[in-house]
């Protein structure tokens, strides 16, 4: 029998579609013959419903209260009957809302929590008293299935909360490989140059776009000759002014640094890490980084502070990881690999681990296996 499957956030945008929020409903659909659903509220256009998640459908919910929590649950009070299984994410008023009422009005149907979280969950979760745990526990005891993105907070919110065990799975977020195909996209180290690539929010604090700066000034100035930093993404206004005046006292440095701005066309974005040998973050925080995935998935080495997913990529010696703030390791790391003979051999590895790990299809694959057992 056809399962029924919802995914509700109402926060989703048309580029939600192409993130886990979306990718998880399609490829049980495409691959697992599921009806899928993304329940949200009507965010603009969803273009990419007509190609890239052909056959994923949308409901929308009426915005009477515009309040996630208020108009999910009336949503819920009058569809949850609709879903077999039932996906929801992240610990809030509003999934705890919508747990209770999806098993108040279907008992029998099933209901999996995708945690989408950082360090931050343990720690609040450490910081709970007796009552607030019992509470959350409460909480995760309507889920069948509840999964986590990193190994790390896997084995802290087992030790923190021992309930979870058995009901608690590592599902990572991932990259299609069957858009790259269809869109002609593939590793091929032959094609890349010297760059050095980065891509954020260019000049937001969290992001630390000037500590990437720095080393690459940093750098010495034979290893640099002939590399370049690009910058692809948002630029904030002030750093536009700030940057004006850098290159004012930088101007032969700022002639290898190439402010790219932001880049619409999924395609495009994908071309730069096509071209990028080495992939640099230097976040102060990330819940999982997704860049990490894509970049490493066109085989740029990671170069980063240890934010994120980023250490589970480049565990193997693949890349390098400095801690937030540490511009002079980060400068010794970029020079290391921009002064090495080749980096085919780990490039190819980085490949690999996305390919192996992180692809969409392998897994929801093992997402729909899960589900069967419930």
């Amino acid at each position: 029998m056809v399962k029924n499957y919802g995914m509700i956030y109402l926060k989703s945008t048309n580029v939600h579609l192409v993130k886990d929020m979306g990718m998880i409903p399609f490829k049980l659909n495409k691959n697992h013959n599921y009806n899928s659903t993304l329940i949200t509220f009507k965010n603009g256009e969803f273009t990419y419903q007509n190609d890239v998640v052909k056959g994923l459908k949308l409901d929308f919910v009426k915005r009477i209260f515009n309040s996630y929590t208020i108009d999910g649950s009336l949503y819920l009070l009058k569809n949850s009957k609709k879903y077999d299984v039932l996906q929801m994410f992240h610990v809030t008023l509003s999934s705890f809302c919508y747990a209770f009422i999806y098993k108040l009005v279907n008992p029998k149907g099933k209901l999996y929590l995708k945690l989408d979280c950082s360090y931050k969950l343990p720690e609040k979760i450490n910081k709970l008293n007796k009552l607030s745990k019992c509470i959350l526990n409460k909480f995760f005891n309507k889920y069948e299935l509840i999964t986590v993105e990193q190994e790390k907070l896997y084995s802290e919110l087992i030790e923190l909360v021992p309930s979870l065990k058995g009901k608690l799975k590592i599902l990572p977020n991932g990259i299609d490989f069957d858009y790259f195909e269809k869109m002609n996209l593939k590793y091929n180290y032959e094609q890349k140059e010297n760059i050095i690539l980065n891509v954020a929010r260019i000049g937001v604090e969290e992001k630390n776009t000037y500590m990437l700066i720095e080393a690459f000034k940093n750098v010495n100035e034979d290893v640099r000759k002939g590399w370049e930093l690009r910058l692809v993404g948002p630029v904030e206004e002030e750093f536009k002014k700030s940057y004006k005046e850098f290159c004012n006292k930088n101007p032969e440095l700022c002639k290898s640094i190439k402010i790219v701005g932001n880049i619409d066309d999924r395609i495009e974005l994908y071309k730069e890490y096509e071209k990028a040998k080495i992939f640099s973050l230097t976040s102060i925080f990330e819940s999982f980084g997704i860049v990490f995935i894509e970049a490493a998935a066109f085989g740029d080495v990671i170069v980063s502070t240890d934010v994120g997913i980023a250490y589970e990529i480049v565990k193997e010696g693949n890349g390098a990881l400095v801690k937030s703030g540490d511009t002079y390791s980060l400068t010794k790391n970029l020079e290391r690999f921009m002064t090495r003979n080749s980096l085919h051999d780990i490039s190819y590895d980085s490949y690999k681990i996305i390919r192996d790990k992180y692809d969409w299809d392998k897994i929801v694959e093992f997402l729909y296996n899960e589900i069967e057992k419930i």
